[in-house]
This record gives C-alpha cells, sequence and structure tokens, in this order.
C-alpha cells in the first residue's frame, strides 16, 4: 500500500502551490478536484448517470456537466445535492485510488481533497495530513484577486466550507501560508524530507526508498 499524505486547505489557501511544490520534487500528486472534472467532461465517466437523473439541462452543448448551473441547484436543493454527490463520489474514489496504486513504487503521494474535514471516507485513507492555512481575509483578496468575485460570493463560498479550527483539528502538519511562494515553497521542502523519513519508517512501505 502506498503512504498517502492528505493535503487540503480553505479556498484561496494556497493547496495548488504546495502541491505544485511537492510535484516539483518529484512527489506524485493526486488532486480530487481534477478528477472531478475529468468525470464530468464530455464523454466523462459520470455524464449518463448525471444526465439521467437531472436531465439534458444540466449538460451543457459541448457535453460536459454545467458546473454554473449545477452549482446553482445544488446551493438551493440539498436533495439535489445528495443526488450529485451519490453519483459523483463512488466515481471519484474508484479513479483516485486507481491513481494512487499506480505509484506503488513511489515513497509516498500527495492526495490533494479540498474538502478532506468534511470527508471522512477521504481522511480515513490518509497516513498524514497537511493543512495549508492563511487568514480569512488573505484567502478573499487571493480569491477576488484570481476568479474575479464579489467579497461576498468569496465569503458565500468561504461559508460552506469547513472553519479553520476544523481543518486544522484534523491536521498533522499546518503550513502558514501569508508570505512568499519561496516561504511557501521551503516549508515543503522540510516536508518532504520528514515524510520520506515517516514513509520509511511505516509499515506499509513496500520498497527501499
Amino acid at each position: 500500500m502506498t503512504w498517502i499524505v492528505g493535503l487540503t486547505g480553505g479556498i484561496g489557501s494556497g493547496k495548488t502551490q504546495a502541491s505544485n511544490a511537492f510535484e516539483a520534487l518529484g512527489v506524485p500528486v493526486i488532486d480530487t478536484d481534477l478528477i472531478s472534472h475529468a468525470v464530468t467532461a464530455p464523454n466523462g465517466l459520470a455524464i449518463p448517470a448525471i444526465r439521467e437523473a437531472f436531465g439534458d439541462e444540466l449538460i451543457d452543448a459541448s457535453g460536459k456537466l454545467d458546473r454554473a448551473k449545477m452549482r446553482e441547484l445544488v446551493f438551493t436543493n440539498p436533495d439535489a445535492r445528495h443526488k450529485l454527490e451519490a453519483i459523483l463520489h463512488p466515481l471519484i474514489a474508484n479513479v483516485t485510488m486507481a491513481s494512487v496504486s499506480q505509484h506503488s513504487d513511489a515513497p509516498y503521494v500527495v492526495l490533494v481533497v479540498p474538502l478532506l474535514a468534511e470527508s471522512p471516507q477521504w481522511l480515513n485513507r490518509c497516513d498524514r495530513v497537511l493543512v495549508i492555512d492563511c487568514e480569512v481575509e488573505t484567502q478573499i483578496e487571493r480569491v477576488m484577486t484570481r476568479s474575479q468575485l464579489s467579497r461576498e460570493e468569496v465569503m458565500a463560498i468561504i461559508a460552506t466550507q469547513a472553519t479553520r479550527d476544523a481543518r486544522k483539528a484534523i491536521a498533522n502538519e499546518v503550513i502558514v501560508n501569508e508570505s512568499t511562494l519561496d516561504a511557501l515553497n521551503q516549508q515543503v521542502r522540510k516536508l518532504h524530507d520528514f515524510y520520506l523519513t515517516m514513509a520509511r519508517q511505516s509499515p506499509k512501505a513496500g520498497v527501499p526508498i
């Protein structure tokens, strides 16, 4: 079994920058968000079930999930959200774990799960949890700049996610990402050395490091 570091953080915290830094060090990175987009792309594994459950109006002209319409629907309709999750979650889990198994020769993999604190099924798969953290005001400013959203829109997204305290409660390690990209990369490099040592000592380790 491959040793898994779960990486999470709120929107705008810098999860992608951190995962990119691990990837630059040669660590396999598996991002459940990217897998979610893949299974809802044209001809994606989830498209037939979504079409059957929600109708053609939730599939756009290219054949992929219309994320804007679906987001609007599930924000106001809990039953629709549960129906969508019942379709997506098993598919994403199967594709993700198949990807993890393809890296059995790696010392460890980084599994990016934005909603890890809200997802016990993912939490139970992780050997360590790394949280990328920053002040809420920093999140708001970053997302407003990056995504051209209003302050109110960003705050509404943050309100749907776990709190900083909830994320830190599940963390084994925390990177505070309030400074420069170089500072973040330095923290990642230190943790990489630590995780190599941890993985070497793990009973799951199947190959020499």
